[in-house]
């Protein structure tokens, strides 16, 4: 029977991922293109090539697991040895690549605009959070000592001289990176990147096209001219982090296409100018005329920029915006750890006879009192007291779920974010009795939703909950020393370097944040951004999880609780995008209701996370 479980289970596990995610993929994008303009990207030939590359390479990466590994290509029934031979010599998770691959070849090839651009980015993210929320964990954990070698893999941070297979993997990984960003750029522009005409190169004689193919071979050969692995991983993992930036800055409205690329330019040949200061910094890499040789060594560049738009000034700025940000990486990641650690240990406390006012409640109704005003000046003055009660609801549930989960005698008031999710359904329903439009205040609530709690996770840091697991990279993780802190009087981590899970938190829900705000201006459905914010907060909760090291939390089948909920957070988010609301006519703007509803809102959340009973015993009484 046991035998007979396990073949029964290895088959259904086949059947969810090789027929019933594809098909439910298949009908998303159907079901989702009723929120997209109807362009026209199909392309038989180009989709049928991606589809058939994608294809090969996840059957490669499946056969070296099967006879390689002595295994099945399956999380829940993995190999029983390290696969370092055939598709894996060449880059990690083929199958994940090939995968990707594969939905995008297929939505190209019947020309779904919704598949192009909402399922394929969305499947390639929920695989990175699988990769990076368990089986980069899980390899560690049954293979001691774990590091797979490939040939695409970037050169180590060292002084030691680059081979030229190194040289090559890093211009691939950043040709493939500027390739993705011209397809995006032009799609977002309205031009079709499957056309001749983007693929074309330009006249010679055409204005600039000299200087333009000059930046072309400048960027082909500078792998070649740096020699120490240390200079090369750097050219190639600051290129990514620039293109990645400008790219997530156009989609979501924090810049200006038309001044990032001229559109009458061909997008094949127009090399972004911060690649060139990439570039040039790493070359001119010591030396106190190090800056004016890089300024000197750009002007060409910047004669041909001059020549092709008008856009001159706030091209450079942005480019070298993108280029400062992506170089000083490490030196920001260093300053936001150290200031997270700085929040991990500044609890305060002031007792007034039986009742006890603590530091981290202030960060909460700071964020609540933003949250209700922004939710407020985007559904306007109807709304605004709909939206407080919304909130109260919603913060109410929090405290239940949590004391169901996570309550004990030394956790007498928690909140869970989960119980928050489910407070919607029931503060929905409670403003609809009430007369109120709840798409309404759905729509709003999640385009607010991560910027409260992103503020929100500064209180985490206080409070010690929501920590992470240790690390052994000091430049990574953070210490606790407060005895007040949840890391030293229940998890007993005191002094522990730990992933600063907040902090992660907090950056990605910046990124959903920002997101959010840009579907809601570009007037998609209220369920649609519910959808999506289920979605991308499930997929950065997932990975979150993975790093957190909280004992109280409960593990399932080998994954903590919130990973689950995680996945089912995705999978509701995937069914509310699938159809459409269209929601009443509003009226935005500011008004004396959404203020006063901000501070009562703010002043609730200060009390119900800020302020407690030390003394007393009961359920709901103590935070500490």
């Amino acid at each position: 029977m046991k035998v007979f479980n396990t073949v029964l289970n290895k088959v259904l596990y086949a059947v969810i991922f090789l027929i019933l995610i594809p098909i439910i993929l298949v009908y998303w994008a159907k079901a989702t293109s009723i929120h997209f303009n109807d362009l026209n990207v199909r392309s038989h030939e180009t989709g049928a090539v991606i589809f058939l590359l994608g294809c090969i390479l996840l059957i490669w990466g499946m056969l070296a697991l099967i006879v390689k590994g002595e295994g099945l290509p399956m999380n829940a029934f993995p190999p029983k040895k390290l696969v370092k031979e055939g598709a894996y010599r060449l880059l990690h998770h083929p199958i994940y690549w090939g995968f990707g691959l594969m939905v995008l070849g297929y939505f190209v090839y019947i020309g779904s605009f919704s598949g192009i651009w909402l399922i394929t980015p969305i499947t390639v993210l929920a695989m990175v959070a699988l990769v990076l929320g368990y089986e980069n964990q899980d390899l560690h954990k049954r293979f001691s000592g774990y590091r797979l070698n490939t040939i695409l893999d970037l050169p180590m941070a060292n002084g030691d001289r680059a081979v030229a297979i190194k040289k090559i993997a890093v211009l691939f990984w950043v040709i493939l990176a500027l390739l993705i960003r011209n397809v995006v750029l032009a799609l977002n522009s309205g031009r079709d990147p499957l056309s001749d005409e983007f693929w074309s190169l330009p006249n010679i004689e055409a204005s600039g096209a000299i200087l333009n193919y000059l930046g072309i071979i400048f960027i082909l050969v500078t792998p070649f001219i740096l020699k120490e692995n240390k200079n090369l991983r750097q050219w190639c993992v600051y290129s990514l982090l620039a293109i990645s930036l400008e790219l997530f800055s156009v989609l979501f409205g924090l810049m200006s296409l038309q001044n990032i690329i001229p559109v009458e330019t061909n997008f094949m040949v127009f090399v972004p100018i911060y690649l060139i200061l990439i570039s040039l910094s790493l070359i001119f890499n010591h030396g106190p005329l190090r800056v004016l040789k890089i300024s000197v060594a750009a002007i060409p560049f910047l004669i041909v920029q001059y020549v092709l738009f008008s856009g001159i000034v706030y091209h450079w700025l942005v480019s070298i915006a993108v280029f400062i940000l992506s170089v000083k990486y490490r030196g920001i990641w260093l300053f936001l750890r150290r200031e997270s650690e700085k929040m991990a240990n500044s609890w305060k406390e002031w007792t007034l006879g039986k009742i006890r006012v603590i530091n981290h409640g202030f960060y909460v109704g700071v964020g609540a009192f933003l949250g209700i005003f922004m939710a407020g000046i985007l559904a306007g003055r109807d709304y605004a007291w709909a939206i407080l009660i919304f909130a109260i609801t919603v913060v109410i549930f929090s405290a239940l779920w949590a004391q169901v989960i996570e309550g004990s005698e030394k956790l007498k008031r928690p909140y869970g974010y989960y119980g928050a999710l489910v407070g919607i359904l029931f503060a929905s329903i409670l403003v609809w009795a009430l007369g109120y439009n709840p798409w309404v205040l759905i729509g709003v609530i999640s385009v607010a939703m991560p910027w409260v709690q992103a503020i929100g996770r500064l209180r985490c840091l206080i409070n010690g909950c929501c920590h992470g697991k240790t690390t052994s990279e000091k430049e990574i993780g953070i210490r606790y020393y407060h005895p007040r802190s949840r890391v030293c009087n229940i998890s007993e981590m005191k002094g522990e370097y730990l992933h600063p899970t907040p902090l992660y938190s907090i950056l990605w829900l910046l990124l959903v944040g920002f997101v959010l705000v840009s579907l809601w201006y570009g007037n998609y459905a209220s369920n649609f951004i519910f959808g999506m914010y289920l979605i991308l907060t499930g997929l950065g909760r997932f990975v979150e999880e993975a790093y957190r090291g909280e004992v109280q939390t409960p593990v399932i089948r080998g994954l903590r609780l919130y990973q689950w909920t995680a996945m089912l957070s995705v999978i509701l988010g995937i069914i509310f995008t699938a159809f459409k609301v269209d929601l009443p006519a509003i009226t935005p703007g500011l008004s004396w209701e959404v203020l006063t509803a901000s501070i009562i809102g703010g002043i609730f959340l200060t009390f119900a996370m800020g302020v407690d009973f030390p003394y007393s015993n009961k359920r709901f009484s103590r935070l500490v």
